[in-house]
């Protein structure tokens, strides 16, 4: 089964947020469940915004793509 960079990252982030929040449990009460579920929405939300700024850089060069074909179509009709 292959990983890819992204998925590893995921996993490899998870991970890490069950080993620290293994000490925090006992100090705070909360239940393993429950720091598991906050962790997994943390998590989530950051990746929601990592793809909102992917989807506005992609609009971004969209435009700017569009703008160049514009602007070179005007040159060629005024040549």
């Amino acid at each position: 089964m292959r990983l890819t960079i992204k998925r590893l990252s995921q996993v490899a982030t998870i991970a890490a947020a069950i080993i620290a929040s293994s000490g925090s449990v006992l100090a705070t009460g909360q239940s393993l469940f429950a720091m598991l579920g906050e962790a997994a929405f943390n998590l989530r939300a950051a990746l929601s915004e990592v793809e909102q700024v992917r989807r506005k850089i992609t609009e971004a060069q969209v435009v700017a793509i569009g703008e160049r074909v514009v602007t070179q179509a005007l040159r060629n009709q005024l040549n």
